[in-house]
């Protein structure tokens, strides 16, 4: 195979990676995309390699077009880059940020987490130690809060002409006071993986860990990852705390508040993101409207909790 499709642009395998060039390269594509009922595999197309008829070893992504202009490629190249090196993700062993393109070692063996994995505190606790580890390292190349993601997007949904619910203006007013009352607490940037997703965690045949997919990494406030992956795993506040003592030593009611409040940005940004790509989108058959639909649910359902006041003075 000398070349491949993305989206009409063709791309050359050899030139891509000339390590290729003296090897008969065979690509099998990974996971199709979807959003329902999980987010996985939308923002990029992706393959593993195989060389000469042996066992695939590597894998390539390469990030969608469509999503590439709510990403910064070269700062996520280099984060990840830099979680490799701290033996968090697995070795990057060519990253061309002009063609989004990235390949690293493949997890052979390996398989994806589902949300049933991550509520076993053994796996949350390995999961929470290999970003922890990220957050401990020194600063990544790009900053990025999800508040400055939720003024963009919104940005984007009204020149796109997307639809929205009667109450967006609403919405994006409470979550306005959550990013006031956070930064009038103040708070810590560290780099981040920055992601919350289940499918973004890989477990090894021995249990072992590895965060993939940095296209989110950035320098972020350390409780809003552990917000977002809070509100992927658990229902209830109660399941949460055993992960948020792991996650801070102690169970503080002020950083269970803050984690929430973030996962409530969370939500509507990710809505928002849906209605964006409903009307913009080539991608038809991609439920970009229902997953919307979820995500601005989920944040309507916690802004109108009895809690979301006090959760707002006590950080």
């Amino acid at each position: 195979m000398a070349e491949i499709e993305v989206e009409n642009e063709l791309i050359d395998l050899p030139d891509l990676l000339p390590a290729w060039r003296e090897s008969v390269v065979t690509l099998s594509r990974a996971t199709p995309a979807l959003t329902v009922p999980s987010h996985r595999g939308v923002d990029s197309l992706c393959w593993s390699v195989s060389f000469d008829g042996a066992a695939p070893t590597q894998f390539l992504k390469i990030v969608h077009p469509e999503q590439a202009r709510f990403l910064n490629i070269v700062d996520a190249f280099s984060a990840q880059r830099q979680a490799a090196s701290l033996g968090c993700t697995p070795k990057v062993i060519f990253a061309d940020p002009a063609r989004r393109a990235v390949v690293t070692d493949l997890l052979d063996g390996w398989r994806t987490a589902r949300i049933a994995d991550l509520r076993n505190p053994d796996v949350l606790e390995r999961v929470l130690i290999r970003k922890m580890t990220i957050h401990s390292s020194t600063a990544f190349n790009g900053s990025w809060s999800v508040f400055d993601r939720l003024r963009m997007l919104e940005t984007e949904r009204r020149a796109a002409g997307a639809e929205a619910p009667d109450d967006l203006g609403r919405m994006i007013g409470a979550v306005n006071d959550i990013e006031n009352a956070i930064l009038a607490a103040g708070w810590n940037q560290r780099p981040a993986h920055a992601d919350g997703l289940a499918s973004n965690v890989m477990i090894g045949p021995r249990g072992e860990i590895q965060l993939v997919d940095f296209d989110e990494a950035r320098n972020i406030d350390p409780y809003y990852e552990l917000g977002i992956l809070l509100n992927e795993v658990f229902q209830s506040e109660e399941e949460m705390l055993p992960a948020l003592e792991m996650f801070d030593g102690s169970i503080r009611q002020s950083s269970l508040n803050r984690a929430r409040l973030y996962a409530i940005a969370d939500d509507l940004a990710w809505g928002l993101w849906g209605l964006v790509m409903d009307v913009t989108s080539r991608r038809r058959r991609i439920e970009f409207l229902q997953y919307a639909y979820w995500r601005l649910l989920r944040c309507r359902v916690a802004l109108n909790h009895p809690d979301f006041e006090r959760r707002l003075r006590q950080l």
